[in-house]
């Protein structure tokens, strides 16, 4: 064993010590620039669940040191230090962050180190059935005490399942149908939950309905429908939910071509006792090979009906980017994103600029770091009212290793 290696294995042990004792925010995803990058055709490929994101399979596994990694590795369960058995497998997402946040005006700088994602995976197989439980620390990145004692006293408190759910899937492709609390597939599924396109649809940070899903996949094309509700509000913390409590369906679908180019339909519908979404978009991916380039890019309308105040309004929400891969293990993206709350009211739009280095070394791990701007907004009077926002800025590095 080399000795960059050998400090790579320390260093993801050291993740998983300090991870597991302090706790954790993120939601575990997929990352979709990969589609058609590393010459898989659909997130499915490389995850279990239909929708992508959580407990690789195999085949991702092995894609993770063949394809993404710049000096390969294994990507099985702990390395391939143990053999689990056919019907059962296991997986951990571990991520440490820093980050510098200027939120811009009156309120000061800040910087915080914290834990921000500890999850666990757990697959059991019963033929053409699965059972699928992910339970993590819903971690909290500015404690009242943030000694390493002090983050663990409530760590029970925090343990959260956000998504457990039986699946009746009998091939790769084919039809499938899966219930229980998960997220609905929905445009496309990014890592970073401060993208305005996850923040604004429905589908931010612990946010996971409870879901009957089901849909089709064929060699070129997917379709989903799924109806979801939330969890009860008398639910204990370990399946609790925040965000609006909609009841609704959602639908997807996505077509694909010539393996270099996707194009997806989405649609959703969700109720709530004050308020009601209805929305739709699309959404795109395509791979230039001779430049190692990937554009992609998702657009949504949204209808809001708010009915305390007998009102409704409009809002249209977007990202366009592309994500460049100089060499293996290495790629590199850019986003330009626009938010605007209120399609009829002048000053109500937000723009933000997003880049961001993904480095995977060695399988298993990964060094990200992320930049945003939102540049200042104008500022409008109505209703007594000044709308507009300062410019803001964040910085953050992560250390992410999974098993």
């Amino acid at each position: 064993m080399t000795k960059p290696i050998r400090l790579l294995r320390i260093l993801g042990l050291s993740i998983l010590v300090v991870a597991a004792v302090v706790g954790s925010e993120r939601r575990a995803a997929a990352y979709p620039q990969f589609q058609f990058s590393s010459g898989t055709a659909r997130c499915a490929q490389c995850h279990f669940s239909p929708s992508g994101g959580g407990l690789l399979t195999s085949w991702g596994r092995d894609e993770s040191g063949d394809t993404i990694s710049m000096f390969g590795g294994s990507g099985a369960f702990l390395h391939g230090a143990t053999k689990l058995p056919e019907w059962l497998a296991l997986g951990a997402d571990l991520r440490l962050a820093g980050l510098v946040n200027d939120p811009g005006g009156r309120e000061s700088k800040e910087t915080a180190f914290f834990p921000m994602q500890f999850d666990l995976y757990g697959r059991a197989n019963f033929g053409d059935v699965s059972l699928n439980v992910t339970l993590g620390d819903r971690g909290v990145v500015r404690p009242d005490d943030g000694t390493v004692t002090g983050r663990f006293k409530d760590f029970p408190d925090r343990i959260v399942s956000r998504e457990h759910y039986l699946m009746w899937r009998p091939s790769a492709s084919g039809p499938y149908v899966r219930l229980g609390k998960f997220q609905t597939p929905y445009g496309i599924r990014f890592v970073e939950h401060i993208f305005w396109v996850r923040r604004y649809t429905g589908f931010n940070l612990y946010e996971e309905p409870y879901s009957l899903s089901g849909g089709y996949f064929a060699e070129d094309w997917e379709a989903h429908v799924s109806a979801f509700t939330p969890p009860p509000d008398s639910s204990p913390n370990l399946i609790k939910a925040v965000g609006q409590p909609e009841s609704g369906v959602a639908a997807f679908a996505e077509k694909r071509f010539f393996d270099a180019l996707a194009v997806g339909l989405q649609a959703r519908v969700g109720i709530a006792s004050e308020e009601a979404r209805y929305q739709g978009g699309i959404e795109a991916k395509y791979w230039l090979e001779p430049a190692k380039l990937l554009f992609l890019g998702e657009a949504d309308l949204i209808h809001q009906q708010l009915k305390a105040a007998s009102a409704s309004q409009d809002q249209f929400v977007s990202i366009l980017g592309a994500s460049a891969f100089p060499t293996k293990g290495l790629m590199l993206s850019a986003y330009y994103e626009r938010f605007q709350e209120d399609l009829s009211v002048k000053g109500t739009g937000r723009n933000a600029l997003d880049g961001e280095i993904n480095f995977f070394p060695y399988a298993h791990f990964e060094v990200v770091l992320i930049g945003r701007y939102q540049p200042k907004t104008d500022s409008l009077t109505t209703g007594g009212m000044t709308l507009g926002e300062t410019a803001a800025s964040l910085g953050m590095l992560q250390l992410h290793n999974y098993l």
